[in-house]
This record gives structure tokens, sequence and C-alpha cells, in this order.
């Protein structure tokens, strides 16, 4: 019988590992080898940012 158990997911900025946003989601547990997690972690992420959980707090121009 699978149960679910919370995880944490770190997703950060690929040109500037320094910026980081963790996340927890819920999936199955033990953790099984034909489950997507990192895909589940990508849903709840954009899920967290649809309902306004995440949100954008600076937008500014980038000198170049």
């Amino acid at each position: 019988m699978t149960d679910t158990k919370y995880f944490r997911a770190t997703f950060y900025d690929a040109a500037c590992t320094e910026s980081n946003i963790v996340i927890e989601f819920k999936a199955p547990f033990p953790v099984d080898k034909e489950t997507d997690y990192k895909s589940m972690a990508i849903k709840e992420f954009i899920q967290l940012i649809g309902l306004g959980q995440i949100k954008v707090r600076d937008i500014e121009p980038v000198e170049v």
C-alpha cells in the first residue's frame, strides 16, 4: 500500500545558484522509481504561483 508524505523541493536559477525557492508538496511514499517527483514539484510550484502564495517581490532592469 502506498502512503503519502511531504517532500521538499528546491528550485534555483541555473544562472545564479545563490537564488533559491523551497516548496513542500505531498507525494507517494515510500519513494517509487516510477513516480516523477520532479514533475510533481513543478506542478505544485505553478499551482502555488496561481494561488498567489508565491509572488513577485521586485521587478527591475538589469544593467548590461
